[in-house]
């Protein structure tokens, strides 16, 4: 059974919040200030010794000044100031600090020695440290913000980062595409809290159905397999690990001063702790989307449905690159759909080809899609359409409900993009930027993903199919 943390409970939701660092003049630390105004959090203490005011609130000389409770600390200023600050944080009975500044293990021994050293104060007063290198927390819930402009939307997604830029960059790209997150923390070096007690923490947390992770080296490698392989029982943890090469491991070495691992050992650990593998943040963002509400395969059998006749030839490339194999359909079904395909530039084996025309009968993707997918030797369905409309999304939902089988939509242009300013026919119109987040949310609600090539579209149904046959493996 995974122990729940009370003690990361009460770091994500503090009564009040002090932030050394920030500035009159500017600089990292009043972007940390102002992601906590905008969400709204009602308890910011400033910490400067010479103004009295910074961003409209009142700044102290020091946290044993302020009168209200402070449950967390941020320290964002040069290292040669953070024992002192901790000292009185002990003295403030402060539970968490997120220790944002770097120029600890991360720049070498001398670094490494003072980071222990600093971890050693905090834990000898009752505190726990997040960090160093690190952005710290997002929680919509409780108003928590590292940086400006980051949606007070709630979702269901944990996502437990190395990397503090990464964390912004996979929190708004996600919003771009309807998906937002129960919390999100960045962990840098993890000279305190680390990787697995996150894990722990987000194994028992309410608010999250997945988990997602960025992950250049871990230390207790065999609780994190324990841990992992527990978890992915009742929640997918989707796992972007790099460090896997030379070049990466000295990277990874630089950035935190991780130990990353080699890429045959991860290999083994995927397999053994059902963890799901991903490449880069495109593909993250987009499995974060088909776990949203997944319909799990029962085989590995494909049918792919295009207009384009080229992007239907590499779909099936990439479909067994990623070890699906094509299904072959039944004369019933191509009898079906030879009668809703035009005669000439169209094919009705697997590919299935609509030709052109798809151009101007749109509908012929969702109809196709109900009849193929609806053969008894098809398990999964990934269809190539060129422009995500608004009817089509609604057709779609219709068909899954009917299939009941995993559908993966590739689109080529990107639903972020506009075409507003150039002189584009109607039906090469895409849904507009500002609607598409609530309209992909609702392809994602209904077990359909979206993704922007035939490969992550190819690699997430494998991944569907490799987490459904771990599943089956624990009945």
């Amino acid at each position: 059974m995974i122990k729940k943390r009370d003690d990361i409970e009460e770091i994500f939701h503090p009564k009040g919040v002090a932030l050394y660092g920030a500035s009159p003049k500017g600089g990292l630390g009043n972007l940390l200030i102002m992601g906590l105004i905008e969400l709204g959090f009602p308890n910011i203490y400033p910490i400067h010794p010479k103004v009295d005011e910074i961003l409209g609130l009142k700044a102290y000389p020091n946290i044993k000044q302020v009168e209200g409770d402070i449950d967390l600390v941020i320290i964002a200023v040069h290292p040669r100031h953070v024992k002192k600050i901790l000292y009185d944080c002990i003295e403030k009975k402060v539970k968490g600090v997120i220790l944002f500044t770097s120029g600890f293990r991360e720049i070498g021994e001398k670094g490494r020695n003072f980071e222990n050293e600093i971890v050693q104060i905090a834990r000898n007063g009752g505190i726990r440290i997040i960090g160093p290198n690190c952005m710290g927390i997002y929680c919509p819930e409780s108003r928590l913000s590292f940086f400006p402009s980051l949606p007070l939307e709630k979702g269901n997604i944990a996502f437990v980062s190395q990397s503090g830029s990464l964390s912004t960059l996979v929190i708004m790209s996600s919003m771009l595409r309807g998906i937002y997150f129960s919390k999100v923390i960045s962990i840098g070096n993890c000279a305190d809290l680390n990787f697995n007690d996150f894990l722990e923490y987000f194994a028992n947390d309410e608010n999250t159905k997945v988990i997602g992770c960025y992950l250049e080296g871990i230390e207790n490698g065999k609780e994190f397999i324990k841990l992992t392989k527990e978890i992915s029982r009742k929640k997918p943890i989707i796992m972007w690990k790099v460090g896997l090469t030379n070049a990466g491991k000295k990277a990874a070495n630089s950035h935190t001063g991780s130990l990353a691992g080699n890429s045959l050992l991860w290999e083994h650990i995927f397999q053994q702790t059902g963890m799901i593998k991903v490449h880069n943040i495109n593909q993250l963002i987009e499995h974060f989307g088909m776990f949203q509400n997944p319909v799990l395969p029962k085989g590995n059998k494909v049918v792919v449905i295009s207009g384009p006749g080229g992007p239907a030839v590499s779909s099936a490339d990439a479909c067994e690159l990623a070890g699906l194999e094509l299904a072959k359909l039944s004369n019933e079904t191509k009898i079906k759909l030879k009668e809703i395909l035009p005669e000439f530039g169209t094919g009705v084996n697997n590919p299935v080809d609509l030709g052109l025309n798809i151009a101007f009968q749109p509908e012929l993707e969702y109809l196709a899609c109900e009849i193929a997918g609806a053969d008894k030797n098809v398990d999964m369905v990934l269809i190539y359409i060129s422009v995500l409309k608004k009817i089509q999304i609604k057709n779609f939902i219709k068909v899954q409900n009917k299939i009941k089988k995993p559908i993966a939509l590739v689109t080529t242009f990107d639903i972020s993009a506009s075409f507003k300013d150039y002189s584009v026919k109607d039906y090469f119109q895409p849904i507009s930027p500002k609607k598409a987040p609530n309209y992909v949310r609702k392809l994602y609600n209904n077990g359909i993903s979206l993704h922007n090539s035939e490969q992550n579209a190819a690699l997430a149904l494998s991944n569907l199919l490799k987490y459904s046959k771990f599943l089956r493996k624990l009945k």
